[in-house]
Protein backbone atom coordinates (compact mmCIF):
# COMPACT_ATOMS: atom_id res chain seq x y z
CA UNK A 1 0.00 0.00 0.00
CA UNK A 2 2.76 2.42 0.93
CA UNK A 3 5.97 3.07 -0.97
CA UNK A 4 9.41 2.79 0.60
CA UNK A 5 9.76 6.56 1.15
CA UNK A 6 6.38 6.80 2.86
CA UNK A 7 7.24 3.83 5.09
CA UNK A 8 10.37 5.70 6.19
CA UNK A 9 8.30 8.78 7.01
CA UNK A 10 5.88 6.62 9.01
CA UNK A 11 8.77 5.11 10.97
CA UNK A 12 10.23 8.54 11.68
CA UNK A 13 6.89 9.85 12.88
CA UNK A 14 6.65 6.84 15.20
CA UNK A 15 10.12 7.68 16.55
CA UNK A 16 8.85 11.10 17.68
CA UNK A 17 5.76 9.72 19.39
CA UNK A 18 3.11 8.95 16.74
CA UNK A 19 1.36 5.60 16.80
CA UNK A 20 1.47 3.83 13.45
CA UNK A 21 -2.20 4.50 12.64
CA UNK A 22 -1.76 8.15 13.64
CA UNK A 23 1.24 8.45 11.33
CA UNK A 24 -0.71 6.92 8.42
CA UNK A 25 -3.71 9.21 8.98
CA UNK A 26 -1.47 12.30 9.30
CA UNK A 27 0.28 11.56 5.99
CA UNK A 28 -3.06 10.81 4.33
CA UNK A 29 -4.52 14.13 5.51
CA UNK A 30 -1.45 15.93 4.16
CA UNK A 31 -2.13 14.33 0.78
CA UNK A 32 -5.91 14.69 0.69
CA UNK A 33 -6.32 17.94 2.57
CA UNK A 34 -9.41 18.03 4.80
CA UNK A 35 -11.38 14.85 5.27
CA UNK A 36 -13.73 13.13 7.70
CA UNK A 37 -13.66 9.75 9.41
CA UNK A 38 -15.87 8.04 6.85
CA UNK A 39 -13.66 9.03 3.90
CA UNK A 40 -10.48 8.13 5.76
CA UNK A 41 -11.84 4.71 6.73
CA UNK A 42 -12.69 4.06 3.10
CA UNK A 43 -9.37 5.40 1.82
CA UNK A 44 -7.25 3.45 4.30
CA UNK A 45 -9.48 0.35 4.49
CA UNK A 46 -9.62 0.54 8.27
CA UNK A 47 -12.62 0.20 10.56
CA UNK A 48 -14.61 3.35 11.29
CA UNK A 49 -14.23 2.85 15.03
CA UNK A 50 -10.42 2.75 14.70
CA UNK A 51 -10.39 5.86 12.52
CA UNK A 52 -12.75 7.87 14.73
CA UNK A 53 -10.90 6.98 17.93
CA UNK A 54 -7.53 7.75 16.36
CA UNK A 55 -8.76 11.10 15.00
CA UNK A 56 -10.03 12.03 18.46
CA UNK A 57 -6.66 11.17 20.04
CA UNK A 58 -4.73 13.04 17.34
CA UNK A 59 -6.92 16.11 17.80
CA UNK A 60 -6.28 16.08 21.55
CA UNK A 61 -2.54 15.64 20.93
CA UNK A 62 -2.52 18.63 18.57
CA UNK A 63 -1.47 16.65 15.47
CA UNK A 64 -4.54 17.67 13.44
CA UNK A 65 -7.10 20.47 13.31
CA UNK A 66 -10.90 20.25 13.23
CA UNK A 67 -12.56 22.41 10.59
CA UNK A 68 -15.09 24.82 12.20
CA UNK A 69 -18.76 24.50 11.21
CA UNK A 70 -18.13 21.18 9.51
CA UNK A 71 -19.35 17.68 10.12
CA UNK A 72 -16.19 16.70 11.99
CA UNK A 73 -13.81 17.26 9.13
CA UNK A 74 -10.13 17.34 9.93
CA UNK A 75 -6.94 18.53 8.31
CA UNK A 76 -3.29 17.89 9.17
CA UNK A 77 -1.54 20.63 11.11
CA UNK A 78 1.20 22.29 9.08
CA UNK A 79 4.33 20.11 9.56
CA UNK A 80 6.59 23.08 10.31
CA UNK A 81 4.25 24.37 13.00
CA UNK A 82 3.59 20.88 14.39
CA UNK A 83 7.24 19.97 14.79
CA UNK A 84 8.11 23.32 16.28
CA UNK A 85 5.51 22.54 18.96
CA UNK A 86 6.77 18.95 19.34
CA UNK A 87 10.38 20.11 19.75
CA UNK A 88 9.34 22.58 22.45
CA UNK A 89 7.22 19.95 24.18
CA UNK A 90 10.03 17.38 23.99
CA UNK A 91 12.58 19.85 25.38
CA UNK A 92 10.35 20.86 28.29
CA UNK A 93 9.42 17.26 29.07
CA UNK A 94 13.09 16.22 28.97
CA UNK A 95 14.05 18.86 31.51
CA UNK A 96 11.13 17.99 33.81
CA UNK A 97 11.81 14.27 33.47
CA UNK A 98 15.48 14.77 34.31
CA UNK A 99 14.50 16.64 37.48
CA UNK A 100 11.90 14.03 38.44
CA UNK A 101 14.28 11.12 37.89
CA UNK A 102 17.01 12.82 39.93
CA UNK A 103 14.60 12.91 42.86
CA UNK A 104 14.01 9.16 42.79
CA UNK A 105 17.58 8.14 41.96
CA UNK A 106 19.56 6.49 44.75
CA UNK A 107 22.28 9.00 45.62
CA UNK A 108 24.44 6.22 47.10
CA UNK A 109 25.38 4.92 43.69
CA UNK A 110 27.82 2.06 43.38
CA UNK A 111 31.02 2.54 41.44
CA UNK A 112 30.84 1.21 37.92
CA UNK A 113 33.10 -0.73 35.61
CA UNK A 114 31.68 -0.84 32.10
CA UNK A 115 33.18 -3.11 29.49
CA UNK A 116 33.10 -1.56 26.04
CA UNK A 117 33.29 -3.36 22.72
CA UNK A 118 33.53 -2.07 19.15
CA UNK A 119 35.39 0.87 17.66
CA UNK A 120 32.33 3.09 17.08
CA UNK A 121 30.93 2.47 20.57
CA UNK A 122 34.29 3.29 22.17
CA UNK A 123 34.76 6.41 20.03
CA UNK A 124 31.30 7.67 21.02
CA UNK A 125 32.19 7.10 24.70
CA UNK A 126 35.52 8.88 24.27
CA UNK A 127 33.92 11.91 22.64
CA UNK A 128 31.28 12.04 25.38
CA UNK A 129 34.00 12.08 28.06
CA UNK A 130 35.86 14.89 26.30
CA UNK A 131 32.70 16.96 25.90
CA UNK A 132 31.93 16.64 29.63
CA UNK A 133 35.44 17.38 30.93
CA UNK A 134 35.56 20.65 32.86
CA UNK A 135 39.14 21.12 34.12
CA UNK A 136 41.78 18.59 33.09
CA UNK A 137 42.13 15.73 30.65
CA UNK A 138 45.11 13.34 30.78
CA UNK A 139 45.75 11.14 27.75
CA UNK A 140 48.38 8.47 27.13
CA UNK A 141 48.02 7.09 23.62
CA UNK A 142 49.67 6.03 20.40
CA UNK A 143 46.48 6.56 18.37
CA UNK A 144 46.13 9.44 15.92
CA UNK A 145 44.35 12.27 17.73
CA UNK A 146 43.54 13.96 14.44
CA UNK A 147 40.25 11.99 14.41
CA UNK A 148 39.07 13.80 17.54
CA UNK A 149 40.79 17.15 16.91
CA UNK A 150 37.54 19.14 16.73
CA UNK A 151 36.29 17.79 20.08
CA UNK A 152 39.68 18.52 21.69
CA UNK A 153 39.64 22.05 20.31
CA UNK A 154 36.16 22.71 21.69
CA UNK A 155 37.29 21.44 25.12
CA UNK A 156 40.40 23.66 25.06
CA UNK A 157 38.34 26.69 24.00
CA UNK A 158 36.12 26.27 27.06
CA UNK A 159 39.18 26.21 29.33
CA UNK A 160 40.05 22.51 29.67
CA UNK A 161 43.73 21.73 30.17
CA UNK A 162 44.74 18.78 27.99
CA UNK A 163 47.92 16.85 28.79
CA UNK A 164 49.06 14.15 26.37
CA UNK A 165 51.86 11.57 26.55
CA UNK A 166 53.10 9.35 23.76
CA UNK A 167 56.38 7.42 23.62
CA UNK A 168 57.02 8.87 20.16
CA UNK A 169 56.50 12.46 19.08
CA UNK A 170 52.99 13.72 18.32
CA UNK A 171 51.96 16.82 16.43
CA UNK A 172 49.87 19.25 18.52
CA UNK A 173 47.63 19.88 15.46
CA UNK A 174 47.78 23.62 16.15
CA UNK A 175 46.05 23.19 19.51
CA UNK A 176 47.09 24.47 22.94
CA UNK A 177 47.81 20.98 24.26
CA UNK A 178 50.74 19.98 26.48
CA UNK A 179 52.38 17.06 24.69
CA UNK A 180 55.21 15.01 26.22
CA UNK A 181 57.28 12.29 24.59
CA UNK A 182 60.38 10.16 25.30
CA UNK A 183 61.56 9.67 21.74
CA UNK A 184 62.09 12.29 19.05
CA UNK A 185 60.90 9.79 16.47
CA UNK A 186 57.60 10.84 14.86
CA UNK A 187 54.71 8.50 15.77
CA UNK A 188 53.68 6.50 12.69
CA UNK A 189 50.34 5.17 14.09
CA UNK A 190 51.02 1.88 12.27
CA UNK A 191 50.55 -0.33 15.33
CA UNK A 192 48.39 1.80 17.60
CA UNK A 193 47.37 -0.26 20.61
CA UNK A 194 46.28 1.83 23.59
CA UNK A 195 44.46 4.79 25.04
CA UNK A 196 44.61 5.65 28.73
CA UNK A 197 42.52 8.64 29.69
CA UNK A 198 41.46 10.43 32.88
CA UNK A 199 38.87 13.20 32.99
CA UNK A 200 38.80 15.62 35.97
CA UNK A 201 40.12 12.84 38.23
CA UNK A 202 36.64 11.32 38.35
CA UNK A 203 36.39 9.20 35.22
CA UNK A 204 38.86 6.79 33.65
CA UNK A 205 38.99 5.00 30.30
CA UNK A 206 41.40 2.35 29.08
CA UNK A 207 41.21 1.13 25.49
CA UNK A 208 43.29 -1.62 23.93
CA UNK A 209 43.56 -2.80 20.37
CA UNK A 210 44.75 -6.33 19.68
CA UNK A 211 44.64 -7.20 16.00
CA UNK A 212 41.29 -5.99 14.74
CA UNK A 213 39.59 -6.21 18.14
CA UNK A 214 39.09 -2.98 20.08
CA UNK A 215 37.83 -3.14 23.67
CA UNK A 216 37.85 -0.92 26.70
CA UNK A 217 36.91 -0.29 30.32
CA UNK A 218 35.14 2.83 31.59
CA UNK A 219 35.02 3.45 35.33
CA UNK A 220 34.57 6.00 38.10
CA UNK A 221 36.50 3.85 40.62
CA UNK A 222 38.96 6.21 42.32
CA UNK A 223 41.66 3.58 42.88
CA UNK A 224 41.59 2.65 39.21
CA UNK A 225 41.59 6.33 38.20
CA UNK A 226 44.57 7.06 40.46
CA UNK A 227 46.50 4.17 38.92
CA UNK A 228 45.91 5.51 35.41
CA UNK A 229 46.77 9.08 36.49
CA UNK A 230 49.95 7.94 38.22
CA UNK A 231 50.96 5.94 35.16
CA UNK A 232 50.51 8.93 32.86
CA UNK A 233 52.32 11.27 35.26
CA UNK A 234 55.19 8.80 35.71
CA UNK A 235 55.63 8.54 31.95
CA UNK A 236 55.79 12.31 31.72
CA UNK A 237 58.23 12.57 34.65
CA UNK A 238 60.52 9.97 33.12
CA UNK A 239 60.43 11.78 29.79
CA UNK A 240 61.39 15.02 31.51
CA UNK A 241 64.09 13.33 33.59
CA UNK A 242 65.62 11.84 30.48
CA UNK A 243 66.30 15.39 29.32
CA UNK A 244 67.47 16.73 32.66
CA UNK A 245 70.06 14.34 34.21
CA UNK A 246 70.65 16.64 37.13
CA UNK A 247 70.81 16.05 40.87
CA UNK A 248 68.21 18.67 41.70
CA UNK A 249 65.16 17.97 39.56
CA UNK A 250 62.04 18.04 41.78
CA UNK A 251 61.07 21.56 40.86
CA UNK A 252 61.80 21.03 37.20
CA UNK A 253 59.69 17.91 36.76
CA UNK A 254 56.50 19.33 38.23
CA UNK A 255 53.68 19.97 35.75
CA UNK A 256 51.40 21.61 38.33
CA UNK A 257 48.29 19.40 37.97
CA UNK A 258 45.37 18.54 40.21
CA UNK A 259 46.81 15.03 40.49
CA UNK A 260 50.09 16.36 41.90
CA UNK A 261 48.36 18.64 44.37
CA UNK A 262 46.24 15.76 45.67
CA UNK A 263 48.67 12.85 45.61
CA UNK A 264 52.29 13.66 44.81
CA UNK A 265 54.76 16.43 45.31
CA UNK A 266 53.95 18.87 48.13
Amino acid sequence: MWGIKVEKIINRLMEVGFLKTEAIIYITLLKLGRSNGYKLAKELELSKSTIYQTLENMYKSGYILMIPNSSKEYEAKNPELLFEELEKRYFENSINLKKDLSRVTNTNKEEYFYKLEGEENIKTTLLNIISNTKKELYINTDFNLEEIREELKIAIDRGVRIIVFCFNKLDNMGLRMEIYHKSNKIESFKNSSRIMLVSDLNKGLIVTKIGDKVSGILTDNQIFINIISEHIHSDIYMAKLAKIYEDTFEEKIRINTLHEKRNLIK
